[in-house]
């Protein structure tokens, strides 16, 4: 387990500015035996983790959201491991689970109500659907508090921004709706203590896709916002 788990992070440290790496640099950083690497990385090969061709070890932007999430789970530090992230991995991850799912996105978005200035990291809209979410690339101490005043804080954007909608629908991009519904969700690298707090969702990132395919189905169970337009 920890020679599979100094593999993982040595895969994430050697592919942050390209997208190889060989079984000799993997070795040498994990400070692992070559045979032990080598069958290590043929597992995970297996486990659809990286490709292997001759030598050279390949892994994608998912491929290393999934090695750093695996790392984890075999008792990675959060932090250690969200550092060899970057936060345009997380976003881009975010932005095409949402994507399949048949959301279009806005990231970054930006809005002023009651005289105070506010942002949502990213947008999922899918007609009624207005998913407000706020991405936790990483968090010291995580797992506990942290996550609830991460929900905390996220209900009260969505919050600000449903009262806000009916001004700017344009922007939102729901110029054509009769209702919407907003929905906080927290969205982050590890798993947290709590699946809800508050009726707030908080979803590991590869959780996400199981996430946006049933929340319609559970509108009732998730704490949401409902403005109507007519």
């Amino acid at each position: 387990m920890l020679a599979e788990r100094e593999i993982l992070i040595a895969i994430l440290k050697n592919t942050a500015d390209e997208s190889n790496t060989s079984i000799e640099e993997i070795s040498r950083e994990a400070k692992i035996p070559r045979a032990t690497a080598l069958e290590t990385l043929n597992r995970l090969c297996k486990s659809g983790f990286l490709t292997i061709n001759g030598d050279k070890v390949f892994v994608n932007r998912e491929q290393r959201l999934k090695i750093a999430v695996k790392s984890i789970g075999l008792g990675a530090d959060v932090e250690r491991v969200a550092g060899l992230l970057t936060w345009s991995e997380f976003e881009h991850f975010s932005k095409e689970s949402f994507g399949l799912n048949g959301f279009r996105v806005l990231t970054n978005f930006h809005f002023k109500w009651f005289g105070r200035r506010w942002e949502i990291d990213l947008i999922g809209l899918r007609k009624p659907l207005v998913i407000s979410t706020d991405c936790k690339h990483w968090h010291s101490r995580w797992s506990g508090s942290a996550s609830i005043e991460a929900a905390r804080n996220q209900a009260e954007r969505t919050r600000a921004l449903a009262e806000a909608s009916r001004r700017i629908k344009s922007k939102i991009g729901i110029d054509e709706w009769k209702y919407a519904y907003f929905i906080p969700l927290v969205l982050s690298l590890h798993p947290s203590q709590h699946k809800f707090y508050e009726r707030i969702p908080i979803v590991p990132i590869l959780q996400i896709g199981d996430f946006l395919q049933n929340v319609i189905v559970h509108l009732d169970e998730v704490n949401h916002f409902y403005i109507q337009y007519v």
